[in-house]
């Protein structure tokens, strides 16, 4: 009776090593999804900082142009940079020995 007794705590203590260490196993496998998670959100965090930072940066400069109203040196500025065009009296010249 004595073994039949300690055959059965040997195999309630297999049971309960078998069933802590499965357990300790998933615990272990969702920290690192957890973790592999948590790296790759603070990295799309960070990517979404510096898009914010660039955007501030462009409201800023709206806002100053708005502050100064526009004028006729801010038309003509930006009718020469972005729409390349020039007044009636100018004259264009082209140097055709860079290639």
């Amino acid at each position: 009776m004595f073994k039949v007794r300690n055959s059965r705590q040997k195999s309630k203590r297999w049971i309960f090593r078998i069933f802590l260490i499965f357990f300790a196993t998933c615990v272990i496998i969702q920290l690192v999804n957890v973790h592999v998670n948590i790296s790759r959100k603070q990295k799309e965090l960070n990517a979404l900082r510096e898009k914010l930072d660039v955007q501030v940066q462009q409201n800023q400069l709206l806002q100053k142009q708005l502050d100064f109203g526009v004028t006729d040196e801010y038309i003509a500025k930006v009718a020469r940079e972005k729409l390349n065009l020039v007044l009636p009296s100018e004259r264009i010249f082209i140097d055709v020995t860079k290639e």
